[in-house]
């Protein structure tokens, strides 16, 4: 543990002591050189040093970037639009360190920093928590609202314990919408491009009552044809999708008072890129794969083949049913016709892989559908000179429909099935998630002590609710299969209060921050009257099973950190914090009180420790504007909760485990130099290493080894370029550039199932070419995305310890749009 931490201290230390003496010899004087990353804030500072400042927010207070002692990444308005970042999936080009990882399909989506994140098919809290205007919206599907009409989006790296909503271990991603200002003006713009790309966007800013009561209205919609196409019979191209949403934002300034209301709503539907079959676990009859799916879906390409398949059926079936009407059933699921490969599944594979993953032969009826809408309301009330009182309220509410074949093949092996629910009650006996939440925080900011210590105090209540009813069919050729219905409500209270503040030891610079938080979870299972377990044992549960279970976690978080602000362009820095995820409950699992360890549908409490030294620079290096940061970290892990797989009750079942110990260290850096008033050039590096102890982990009694993190490259990094050219007095040629790499990685936490479950590595490169008139305030551009048209994949599903099969989901090839907009 030592080792490890000191290789992250030395990079850094080192990279301190490259970066002192430019510092010290640093001009001082300003510049008006373009940045791609925008202020964060309307009431940023003018310029600092070198380079126009940016104010961030990541310790709930605007601060200066450069002088804010703790990793954070911010994209401004601009460069989300260079970028054309229009989804999460987007940001990984924008933000490397973040990974964005696709689960079950690409609407699940789950951010992932310094290998904190969740796995899909748990119910645990995210690793990394999305933030809309400062409340949480982790539990629920509405990150796609967010991504337009937005004035920053911010990254935070490292645990999140003392000052932010709810506890996160990995950090916290923050979405900013634009603000409210005092004048008439907006913005329309809209796309066109392949696969029938047709959207627009656009703004409008109404000063109803000058400087008083300010109104914005944002809208969007977007269209585009999906990039899969499936050959399955009776079906066809895959991954349509419609959006279309609006948002309205009324700021009211009374003086010492100020109020802002958002209303953010999103319709989404269509058909997801779905994911494909990439790897099979061989079948060894001891330990997992716990299903032989080869053997059941052998096909019937040769006489071996049929036998095999045959047999397999009449073992699993107790050798009850007669031997011809086994084999009479199995010929004809492999007929003609039917759309199975008479290959079988490992026919299915290597056919796959030919293809590539944009023509797929998958059975299950793809579509989605969701509305989601997120209310927030901040106020602040000045209560002297130095005190603030704020208040934040939040409600997320969404509707979720998403069926989608998580197996990857014509064959029913397990598909996964949800449909909508609608006020509270199930419509036409389908299936779906509804999800809600309440969030107050109310907040004491201020200075004291002649301005010399800074501080923040507060109180923190959220009530998440989260209604599943899941439809989940499995294994049909056993005569039809069997269906198992996962109908429960899971909720969550959460109360917390915290402070922390900041204390200058001197007036050169030296402080030091120290934070604490008291966190309450009460996680609470509710097991319905259809769920397919309590049907079938109506009037009891039996012994050892619950339907009705409540816990409780206490737990301290804590900050602790000293930094020095050496000059005007240079500060040092070293922290060191405490976050937890509270414990909880798995529900697809039958309610079996206890942990996985005796496949209960229960698990711990998840504790992050990590120490973190960096480096800020802003001002000029040999003459050149320059922005750089350089940030070591280690972590230490202790019952991280992951993914697992085991048979229970008879039937496959996910469930979460605690991995006892596990260390995370790297190094990342970020960087922007302007070497002349047209050109900017950036550059961000990471280098994580993550792993869990080889301790094993017993799961429903079976003794499994989690030996590697998931969702988190070794490496992983981009390059930019941003190129301003006059052409005559108000035209402007405006280029743009980007790179993006990152190592393998794996969607696995277990080595021993990584056939199919492997991302390889990848490089993908994005071009923008534009226009500008400055004084007609329009903008013509053409984008190019995945220019070199790189197949790769963002996530999947390793599900090879049950169906003996690894699913992956590609993302997008190469696409083009051209883009105009419009200000006045």
């Amino acid at each position: 543990m030592t080792n490890t931490c000191s290789k992250a201290v030395l990079l850094t230390s080192s990279a301190m002591l490259l970066l002192i003496p430019a510092a010290l010899s640093a001009q001082q004087a300003p510049s008006t050189v373009p940045t791609p990353m925008t202020a964060a804030s309307a009431q940023a500072p003018q310029s600092e040093g070198a380079m126009g400042d940016i104010i961030v927010t990541a310790q709930r207070r605007d601060e200066s970037l450069s002088r804010t002692p703790v990793s954070v990444q911010i994209v401004g308005a601009d460069a989300l639009e260079k970028a054309q970042v229009r989804t999460q999936d987007d940001l990984r080009s924008v933000a490397p360190g973040l990974s964005i990882r696709s689960g079950v399909d690409a609407n699940e989506l789950n951010f992932a920093v310094r290998g904190q994140s969740k796995d899909p098919l748990t119910d645990t809290q995210p690793g990394v928590l999305p933030y809309f205007n400062e409340v949480p919206i982790g539990g629920g599907k509405v990150g796609a609202s967010v991504f337009y009409d937005l004035q920053s989006v911010q990254l935070l790296k490292g645990p999140q314990g003392t000052l932010f909503g709810r506890s996160a271990t990995g950090g916290a991603v923050l979405y900013t919408t634009a603000k409210p200002t005092n004048e008439l003006s907006g913005n329309i713009g809209g796309s066109l491009g392949d696969y029938a790309l047709r959207s627009v966007d656009g703004a409008i800013n109404v000063p109803i009552v000058d400087n008083k009561v300010l109104l914005r209205v944002a809208a969007v919609y977007r269209e585009r044809q999906g990039f899969q196409y499936n050959i399955f019979p009776g079906r066809g191209r895959v991954g349509d999708n419609q959006r279309y949403g609006g948002r309205a934002s009324l700021a009211v300034n009374l003086g010492g008072f100020h109020n802002e209301l958002v209303v953010d709503y999103l319709h989404t539907n269509g058909t997801p890129l779905n994911p494909v079959i990439t790897g099979l676990i061989p079948f060894t009859g001891v330990g997992a794969p716990f299903v032989p799916a080869t053997f059941l879906y052998a096909g019937v390409a040769t006489p071996t083949a049929r036998a095999t398949g045959i047999a397999t059926i009449s073992a699993f079936t107790g050798g009850v049913i007669p031997p011809a009407t086994v084999a009479a059933y199995y010929d004809a699921y492999f007929a003609p016709g039917t759309g199975h490969t008479a290959g079988g599944l490992t026919q299915e594979l290597a056919d796959q892989r030919a293809r590539g993953p944009y023509v797929i032969d998958v059975d299950g009826k793809l579509s989605y559908r969701s509305d989601s809408a997120v209310v927030t309301n901040v106020s602040t009330l000045d209560l002297g000179e130095h005190t603030v009182l704020k208040n934040i309220i939040g409600l997320v509410t969404s509707v979720w429909n998403a069926p989608t074949d998580s197996d990857g093949t014509p064959f029913g092996l397990g598909n996964h099935y949800l449909q909508k629910i609608l006020g509270g009650g199930i419509v036409d006996g389908s299936n779906g998630e509804h999800y809600r939440e309440i969030s107050e925080e109310l907040q004491l900011q201020g200075t004291a002590l002649s301005d010399r210590l800074n501080y923040t105090a507060g109180f923190y209540f959220s009530d998440e609710r989260r209604r599943f009813h899941n439809l989940e069919p499995f294994f049909d050729i056993l005569f039809g299969g069997q269906t198992q219905i996962n109908s429960y409500i899971l909720s969550d209270r959460s109360y917390a209060v915290y402070a922390q503040g900041t204390y200058k030891l001197n007036a050169s610079g030296l402080a030091i921050t120290g934070g604490l938080r008291y966190t309450i979870d009460e996680p609470h299972k509710q097991i319905l009257a259809d769920d397919s377990f309590r049907a079938a044992n109506p009037m009891a549960a039996p012994a050892g099973y619950s339907y009705d279970q409540s816990s409780r976690y206490n737990k301290l978080s804590y900050q602790l950190g000293i930094q020095d602000q050496v000059s005007s362009n240079l500060l040092l820095y070293a922290v060191t914090r405490r976050a937890y995820k509270a414990g909880g409950y798995n529900g697809t699992v039958a309610p079996k009180v206890g942990s996985a360890q005796v496949a209960g549908d229960s698990y711990g409490a998840e504790k992050v420790s990590d120490v973190e030294v960096g480096v800020k620079f802003q001002g000029r290096v040999a003459g050149v504007p320059a922005r750089l940061t350089l940030a070591g970290f280690n972590y230490w892990n202790e019952n991280s909760q992951r993914l697992a797989f085991t048979l229970a009750n008879g039937n496959p079942a996910s469930l979460t485990v605690n991995i006892p110990k596990g260390t995370t260290y790297g190094v990342e850096f970020e960087g922007q130099i302007a070497p002349a008033p047209w050109l900017s050039l950036g550059a961000v590096l990471n280098y994580t290493h993550a792993t869990y102890s080889a301790t094993p982990v017993l799961v429903n009694g079976d003794s499994q080894i989690y030996d590697q993190v998931p969702d988190t490259p070794r490496a992983s990094g981009s390059l930019f370029a941003d190129i301003t050219a006059p052409v005559t007095g108000n035209l402007s040629v405006l280029l743009h550039g980007d790179v993006y790499h990152q190592s393998t990685s794996y969607t696995t936490s277990r080595s021993a199932i990584n056939d199919g479950a492997t991302i390889f590595g990848y490089t993908i490169a994005n071009f923008r070419v534009g226009v500008e008139d400055r004084r007609a305030h329009w903008t013509l551009t053409a984008n190019l995305k995945n220019a070199f048209d790189k197949v790769y994949y963002t996530g999947g599903l390793a599900t090879g310890e049950i169906f003996q099969l690894n699913v992956l989901v590609p993302a997008e090839p190469r696409t083009f749009s051209v883009d105009a907009r419009f200000k006045f």
